[in-house]
Protein backbone atom coordinates (compact mmCIF):
# COMPACT_ATOMS: atom_id res chain seq x y z
CA UNK A 1 0.00 0.00 0.00
CA UNK A 2 1.57 3.45 -1.10
CA UNK A 3 1.41 6.45 0.57
CA UNK A 4 -1.69 8.20 -0.86
CA UNK A 5 -3.54 4.87 -0.49
CA UNK A 6 -2.67 4.47 3.35
CA UNK A 7 -4.03 8.47 3.50
CA UNK A 8 -7.11 7.38 2.12
CA UNK A 9 -7.97 4.24 3.67
CA UNK A 10 -7.32 6.32 7.03
CA UNK A 11 -8.95 9.43 5.51
CA UNK A 12 -11.80 7.96 3.84
CA UNK A 13 -14.76 6.49 6.10
CA UNK A 14 -18.55 6.68 6.16
CA UNK A 15 -19.17 9.91 7.93
CA UNK A 16 -16.93 11.27 5.13
CA UNK A 17 -18.54 13.38 1.82
CA UNK A 18 -17.05 12.06 -0.76
CA UNK A 19 -16.58 14.72 -3.81
CA UNK A 20 -19.60 13.87 -6.58
CA UNK A 21 -16.54 13.51 -9.50
CA UNK A 22 -15.42 10.51 -7.60
CA UNK A 23 -18.82 9.18 -6.88
CA UNK A 24 -18.99 7.12 -10.46
CA UNK A 25 -14.93 6.09 -11.06
CA UNK A 26 -15.37 4.43 -7.33
CA UNK A 27 -18.72 2.76 -8.72
CA UNK A 28 -17.23 1.58 -11.28
CA UNK A 29 -14.11 0.46 -9.73
CA UNK A 30 -16.08 -1.55 -7.50
CA UNK A 31 -18.36 -3.46 -9.81
CA UNK A 32 -15.04 -4.49 -11.81
CA UNK A 33 -13.02 -5.38 -9.01
CA UNK A 34 -11.15 -8.73 -9.72
CA UNK A 35 -11.21 -11.06 -6.68
CA UNK A 36 -7.59 -10.66 -4.86
CA UNK A 37 -8.46 -6.74 -5.11
CA UNK A 38 -9.97 -5.33 -1.72
CA UNK A 39 -12.66 -2.78 -2.15
CA UNK A 40 -10.66 -0.50 -0.18
CA UNK A 41 -8.04 -1.03 -2.75
CA UNK A 42 -9.63 -0.26 -5.85
CA UNK A 43 -11.68 2.77 -4.70
CA UNK A 44 -8.77 4.42 -2.77
CA UNK A 45 -6.89 3.94 -5.46
CA UNK A 46 -9.39 5.42 -8.32
CA UNK A 47 -10.56 8.02 -6.22
CA UNK A 48 -6.90 9.27 -5.76
CA UNK A 49 -6.31 9.55 -9.59
CA UNK A 50 -9.29 11.58 -9.84
CA UNK A 51 -8.63 13.90 -7.01
CA UNK A 52 -5.24 14.90 -8.11
CA UNK A 53 -6.64 15.70 -11.22
CA UNK A 54 -9.94 16.93 -10.44
CA UNK A 55 -8.69 19.86 -8.47
CA UNK A 56 -9.10 18.44 -5.34
CA UNK A 57 -6.50 18.27 -2.23
CA UNK A 58 -5.71 17.15 0.80
CA UNK A 59 -5.10 19.02 3.99
CA UNK A 60 -4.79 16.69 7.33
CA UNK A 61 -7.32 14.53 7.37
CA UNK A 62 -9.94 16.14 5.20
CA UNK A 63 -10.53 16.82 1.78
CA UNK A 64 -10.23 20.00 0.73
CA UNK A 65 -11.46 21.52 -2.76
CA UNK A 66 -9.01 23.60 -4.95
CA UNK A 67 -8.74 27.31 -4.84
CA UNK A 68 -6.00 28.23 -7.06
CA UNK A 69 -7.08 28.47 -10.95
CA UNK A 70 -4.79 28.80 -14.01
CA UNK A 71 -4.35 32.91 -14.36
CA UNK A 72 -5.06 34.99 -16.95
CA UNK A 73 -1.92 36.29 -19.31
CA UNK A 74 -2.01 39.85 -20.01
CA UNK A 75 0.93 41.05 -22.32
CA UNK A 76 1.48 44.70 -22.38
CA UNK A 77 -0.13 47.35 -20.10
CA UNK A 78 -3.22 46.35 -18.75
CA UNK A 79 -6.20 48.14 -20.47
CA UNK A 80 -7.92 51.08 -18.78
CA UNK A 81 -10.70 51.57 -20.95
CA UNK A 82 -14.01 50.85 -19.23
CA UNK A 83 -16.15 49.15 -20.98
CA UNK A 84 -20.11 48.79 -21.49
CA UNK A 85 -19.89 45.45 -19.81
CA UNK A 86 -18.00 47.17 -16.75
CA UNK A 87 -20.88 49.86 -16.75
CA UNK A 88 -23.03 47.30 -15.68
CA UNK A 89 -24.34 47.51 -11.56
CA UNK A 90 -22.12 51.01 -11.46
CA UNK A 91 -23.85 53.28 -9.47
CA UNK A 92 -24.56 56.85 -11.27
CA UNK A 93 -22.48 59.83 -11.74
CA UNK A 94 -25.68 61.74 -9.40
CA UNK A 95 -25.29 59.18 -6.66
CA UNK A 96 -21.30 59.39 -6.99
CA UNK A 97 -21.37 62.90 -6.48
CA UNK A 98 -24.16 62.95 -3.75
CA UNK A 99 -21.65 60.27 -2.01
CA UNK A 100 -19.07 62.73 -2.14
CA UNK A 101 -20.60 65.34 -1.10
CA UNK A 102 -21.70 63.14 2.15
CA UNK A 103 -17.97 62.13 3.03
CA UNK A 104 -17.18 65.93 2.71
CA UNK A 105 -19.40 66.97 4.86
CA UNK A 106 -18.19 64.07 7.10
CA UNK A 107 -14.62 65.10 7.01
CA UNK A 108 -15.70 68.90 8.01
CA UNK A 109 -15.25 69.92 4.34
CA UNK A 110 -18.12 72.29 4.36
CA UNK A 111 -16.96 74.94 1.80
CA UNK A 112 -15.95 72.62 -0.65
CA UNK A 113 -17.27 72.39 -4.04
CA UNK A 114 -16.21 69.87 -6.22
CA UNK A 115 -14.72 70.76 -9.35
CA UNK A 116 -14.90 67.15 -11.18
CA UNK A 117 -16.43 63.62 -11.15
CA UNK A 118 -15.06 60.65 -13.40
CA UNK A 119 -14.60 56.94 -13.74
CA UNK A 120 -11.33 55.31 -13.17
CA UNK A 121 -9.68 51.72 -14.06
CA UNK A 122 -6.73 50.68 -12.08
CA UNK A 123 -4.49 48.91 -14.73
CA UNK A 124 -3.34 46.91 -11.84
CA UNK A 125 -6.94 44.97 -11.24
CA UNK A 126 -8.94 46.60 -13.01
CA UNK A 127 -10.88 47.97 -10.02
CA UNK A 128 -13.16 50.64 -11.46
CA UNK A 129 -14.15 54.03 -9.30
CA UNK A 130 -15.45 56.96 -9.12
CA UNK A 131 -13.02 59.69 -8.31
CA UNK A 132 -14.29 63.28 -7.35
CA UNK A 133 -11.99 66.37 -6.98
CA UNK A 134 -12.84 69.94 -5.29
CA UNK A 135 -12.24 73.41 -5.79
CA UNK A 136 -9.02 73.11 -2.89
CA UNK A 137 -7.52 69.70 -4.80
CA UNK A 138 -8.99 67.46 -2.52
CA UNK A 139 -9.62 64.05 -3.98
CA UNK A 140 -11.91 61.67 -2.99
CA UNK A 141 -11.66 57.80 -4.87
CA UNK A 142 -14.40 55.13 -3.92
CA UNK A 143 -15.86 51.68 -5.36
CA UNK A 144 -18.10 52.79 -8.49
CA UNK A 145 -20.42 49.53 -7.60
CA UNK A 146 -20.95 49.67 -3.96
CA UNK A 147 -22.93 52.86 -2.70
CA UNK A 148 -22.73 51.58 1.37
CA UNK A 149 -19.21 50.42 1.06
CA UNK A 150 -17.17 52.31 3.23
CA UNK A 151 -13.59 51.85 1.81
CA UNK A 152 -12.23 54.83 0.16
CA UNK A 153 -8.84 57.18 -0.01
CA UNK A 154 -9.07 60.49 0.57
CA UNK A 155 -6.03 62.89 -0.22
CA UNK A 156 -5.21 66.22 0.69
CA UNK A 157 -2.03 67.14 -1.03
CA UNK A 158 -2.57 71.29 -0.56
CA UNK A 159 -2.07 70.89 3.27
CA UNK A 160 1.81 70.27 2.46
CA UNK A 161 2.16 73.40 0.74
CA UNK A 162 1.54 75.21 3.94
CA UNK A 163 4.16 76.11 6.64
CA UNK A 164 3.68 73.38 8.73
CA UNK A 165 7.66 72.00 9.64
CA UNK A 166 7.36 73.29 13.22
CA UNK A 167 4.35 71.46 14.11
CA UNK A 168 5.70 68.80 16.26
CA UNK A 169 4.17 66.17 18.70
CA UNK A 170 5.05 62.52 20.09
CA UNK A 171 4.90 58.88 19.07
CA UNK A 172 2.49 58.80 21.93
CA UNK A 173 0.55 62.02 21.20
CA UNK A 174 0.16 61.26 17.34
CA UNK A 175 -1.86 57.57 18.33
CA UNK A 176 -3.99 59.51 20.41
CA UNK A 177 -4.80 62.47 17.73
CA UNK A 178 -5.61 59.84 15.09
CA UNK A 179 -7.86 57.78 17.49
CA UNK A 180 -9.42 61.34 18.32
CA UNK A 181 -10.24 61.92 14.46
CA UNK A 182 -11.23 58.83 13.71
CA UNK A 183 -14.34 59.29 16.61
CA UNK A 184 -14.63 62.54 14.96
CA UNK A 185 -15.26 61.27 11.65
CA UNK A 186 -17.63 58.41 12.94
CA UNK A 187 -14.74 55.37 12.18
CA UNK A 188 -15.53 52.83 14.83
CA UNK A 189 -11.64 51.31 16.11
CA UNK A 190 -13.27 48.91 18.10
CA UNK A 191 -12.43 46.15 15.28
CA UNK A 192 -9.42 47.38 14.46
CA UNK A 193 -6.40 46.05 17.48
CA UNK A 194 -2.97 46.11 15.78
CA UNK A 195 -1.44 49.89 15.37
CA UNK A 196 1.60 51.33 13.72
CA UNK A 197 3.02 54.68 13.79
CA UNK A 198 5.85 56.07 12.05
CA UNK A 199 6.74 60.02 11.23
CA UNK A 200 8.09 61.49 8.08
CA UNK A 201 11.40 62.23 9.66
CA UNK A 202 14.00 59.42 11.43
CA UNK A 203 13.99 61.95 14.00
CA UNK A 204 10.89 62.11 15.51
CA UNK A 205 11.31 65.49 17.29
CA UNK A 206 11.50 67.22 13.98
CA UNK A 207 8.93 65.06 12.15
CA UNK A 208 5.34 67.05 11.07
CA UNK A 209 3.89 64.20 9.40
CA UNK A 210 2.99 61.58 11.36
CA UNK A 211 1.39 58.22 10.02
CA UNK A 212 -0.80 55.92 11.90
CA UNK A 213 -2.31 52.29 10.84
CA UNK A 214 -5.14 50.61 12.33
CA UNK A 215 -5.49 46.98 11.32
CA UNK A 216 -7.85 43.85 11.90
CA UNK A 217 -5.68 41.13 13.90
CA UNK A 218 -7.31 37.27 13.46
CA UNK A 219 -5.70 34.90 15.64
CA UNK A 220 -2.73 37.26 16.23
CA UNK A 221 -1.99 37.29 12.19
CA UNK A 222 -2.28 41.16 11.27
CA UNK A 223 -4.73 41.78 8.13
CA UNK A 224 -3.26 44.30 5.93
CA UNK A 225 -6.42 44.43 3.93
CA UNK A 226 -8.75 45.77 6.09
CA UNK A 227 -7.56 48.79 8.06
CA UNK A 228 -7.86 52.24 8.07
CA UNK A 229 -4.70 54.26 7.58
CA UNK A 230 -4.19 58.17 8.53
CA UNK A 231 -1.61 60.86 7.81
CA UNK A 232 -1.91 64.15 9.29
CA UNK A 233 0.00 67.31 10.34
CA UNK A 234 0.23 67.66 13.75
CA UNK A 235 -0.83 70.71 15.87
CA UNK A 236 -2.89 71.72 13.11
CA UNK A 237 -4.07 68.09 12.99
CA UNK A 238 -4.86 68.39 9.25
CA UNK A 239 -5.72 65.65 7.53
CA UNK A 240 -3.02 64.81 4.81
CA UNK A 241 -4.68 61.47 4.03
CA UNK A 242 -7.37 59.01 5.44
CA UNK A 243 -7.84 55.69 3.38
CA UNK A 244 -10.10 52.98 4.90
CA UNK A 245 -9.60 49.33 2.95
CA UNK A 246 -12.10 46.48 3.21
CA UNK A 247 -11.38 43.28 1.86
CA UNK A 248 -13.29 39.86 2.57
CA UNK A 249 -11.07 37.87 4.57
CA UNK A 250 -12.09 33.59 4.62
CA UNK A 251 -10.09 32.97 7.43
CA UNK A 252 -9.34 29.62 6.23
CA UNK A 253 -8.02 27.22 8.83
CA UNK A 254 -4.59 25.69 9.07
CA UNK A 255 -3.95 22.54 7.64
CA UNK A 256 -0.73 22.56 6.17
CA UNK A 257 1.95 22.24 8.23
CA UNK A 258 4.96 23.89 8.20
CA UNK A 259 7.45 21.00 6.98
CA UNK A 260 4.90 20.60 4.58
CA UNK A 261 4.45 24.11 3.61
CA UNK A 262 8.50 24.30 2.78
CA UNK A 263 8.78 21.34 0.74
CA UNK A 264 6.09 22.58 -1.35
CA UNK A 265 7.98 26.08 -1.63
CA UNK A 266 10.81 24.39 -2.24
CA UNK A 267 9.52 21.97 -5.28
CA UNK A 268 8.08 25.46 -6.63
CA UNK A 269 10.86 26.85 -6.58
CA UNK A 270 12.91 24.21 -8.35
CA UNK A 271 11.38 25.00 -11.42
CA UNK A 272 13.62 28.68 -11.88
CA UNK A 273 16.74 26.08 -11.79
CA UNK A 274 18.68 28.22 -10.38
CA UNK A 275 22.52 27.26 -10.02
CA UNK A 276 22.98 28.08 -6.13
CA UNK A 277 22.45 26.42 -3.15
CA UNK A 278 19.62 27.20 -0.61
CA UNK A 279 21.31 29.17 2.15
CA UNK A 280 18.17 29.37 4.31
CA UNK A 281 14.48 28.64 4.61
CA UNK A 282 12.55 30.97 6.14
CA UNK A 283 8.66 30.46 7.41
CA UNK A 284 5.85 31.96 8.92
CA UNK A 285 2.02 32.29 8.93
CA UNK A 286 0.07 35.46 7.36
CA UNK A 287 -2.73 36.84 5.60
CA UNK A 288 -1.81 37.18 2.31
CA UNK A 289 -3.09 38.49 -0.91
CA UNK A 290 -3.87 35.86 -4.12
CA UNK A 291 -1.85 37.02 -7.10
CA UNK A 292 0.40 35.64 -9.92
CA UNK A 293 4.02 36.41 -8.78
CA UNK A 294 5.01 33.13 -8.09
CA UNK A 295 3.61 31.65 -11.17
CA UNK A 296 5.18 33.79 -13.32
CA UNK A 297 8.40 33.24 -11.66
CA UNK A 298 8.20 29.31 -12.18
CA UNK A 299 6.56 29.82 -15.49
CA UNK A 300 9.52 31.53 -16.90
CA UNK A 301 11.72 32.61 -14.84
CA UNK A 302 14.33 34.70 -17.55
CA UNK A 303 11.28 36.65 -18.21
CA UNK A 304 10.18 37.01 -14.76
CA UNK A 305 13.66 38.35 -14.11
CA UNK A 306 14.18 40.23 -17.28
CA UNK A 307 11.05 42.44 -17.18
CA UNK A 308 12.28 43.72 -13.67
CA UNK A 309 15.08 45.88 -14.91
CA UNK A 310 14.54 49.42 -15.31
CA UNK A 311 13.38 50.85 -19.05
CA UNK A 312 12.21 47.35 -20.18
CA UNK A 313 9.91 47.80 -23.06
CA UNK A 314 6.01 48.26 -21.22
CA UNK A 315 4.22 46.30 -24.69
CA UNK A 316 6.29 42.73 -23.49
CA UNK A 317 5.72 43.05 -19.70
CA UNK A 318 3.89 39.82 -18.80
CA UNK A 319 1.37 40.20 -15.81
CA UNK A 320 -0.96 37.04 -14.42
CA UNK A 321 -4.26 38.14 -13.15
CA UNK A 322 -5.64 35.75 -10.54
CA UNK A 323 -8.61 36.42 -8.50
CA UNK A 324 -8.63 38.73 -5.61
CA UNK A 325 -8.82 36.34 -2.24
CA UNK A 326 -7.62 37.08 0.89
CA UNK A 327 -6.33 33.93 2.63
CA UNK A 328 -4.54 32.61 5.20
CA UNK A 329 -1.37 31.08 4.01
CA UNK A 330 2.35 30.04 4.85
CA UNK A 331 5.06 32.60 3.46
CA UNK A 332 8.38 30.83 2.82
CA UNK A 333 11.34 32.51 2.37
CA UNK A 334 13.88 30.92 0.40
CA UNK A 335 17.15 32.39 0.40
CA UNK A 336 20.60 31.44 -1.66
CA UNK A 337 23.90 31.28 -1.14
CA UNK A 338 25.28 33.74 -3.35
CA UNK A 339 28.82 34.39 -3.92
CA UNK A 340 30.07 37.96 -3.53
CA UNK A 341 31.55 37.68 -7.04
CA UNK A 342 28.59 36.72 -8.51
CA UNK A 343 27.01 39.59 -7.16
CA UNK A 344 29.38 42.49 -8.42
CA UNK A 345 28.83 40.42 -12.06
CA UNK A 346 27.42 42.24 -14.81
CA UNK A 347 25.28 38.59 -15.29
CA UNK A 348 23.71 39.08 -11.68
CA UNK A 349 19.82 39.32 -10.31
CA UNK A 350 18.25 40.43 -7.88
CA UNK A 351 15.42 37.82 -8.52
CA UNK A 352 18.62 35.21 -7.87
CA UNK A 353 19.04 36.05 -4.17
CA UNK A 354 15.44 34.61 -3.12
CA UNK A 355 11.77 34.83 -2.91
CA UNK A 356 9.03 34.17 -0.52
CA UNK A 357 6.17 31.59 -1.65
CA UNK A 358 2.48 31.90 -0.33
CA UNK A 359 1.41 28.39 0.60
CA UNK A 360 -2.24 28.39 1.29
CA UNK A 361 -2.49 27.28 4.56
CA UNK A 362 -5.78 24.86 3.91
CA UNK A 363 -4.67 23.73 0.24
CA UNK A 364 -1.52 23.60 0.56
CA UNK A 365 -1.31 25.38 -3.18
CA UNK A 366 1.23 28.07 -4.06
CA UNK A 367 -1.22 31.14 -4.30
CA UNK A 368 1.27 33.93 -5.46
CA UNK A 369 4.17 35.41 -3.44
CA UNK A 370 6.41 38.50 -3.25
CA UNK A 371 9.83 39.25 -3.86
CA UNK A 372 12.88 38.46 -1.86
CA UNK A 373 13.12 41.51 0.74
CA UNK A 374 16.59 40.88 2.84
CA UNK A 375 19.47 43.21 2.73
CA UNK A 376 22.43 41.70 0.90
CA UNK A 377 25.40 40.53 3.07
CA UNK A 378 28.94 40.92 2.11
CA UNK A 379 31.57 38.19 2.93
Amino acid sequence: MDEIEKKLYRDLNENMKIPEKCEEVIMKSLKSKRKHYSWIKIASTACASLMITAGVVFAGTKVAETIWKKPEKMVGNLESTITKEDMIGIMSENEAKNKAESLLKRFDYNEETIKSVGLEKDTFDSKISWRVETNSNISITFDAYDKEKEALYLFNSDCLKKDIENCHTTKEDAEKTARDLCEKFEYDLSEYDYVEVSANLENEEEAYIWYVDFYKEYDGLVDRFNSINIAFVPEINEIYYFIVTEEIYENNPVEITEEQAKEIALEAERETSINYEVKSTEIELGIVSMNGGAYSRTTNYEQFCEQSKLNYPEEQYIEYLTEKRIRKAWKVMIEYDVPTNDMFSDSFRNQDLGYIYYIDATTGEVIGGEEYNKGITIK
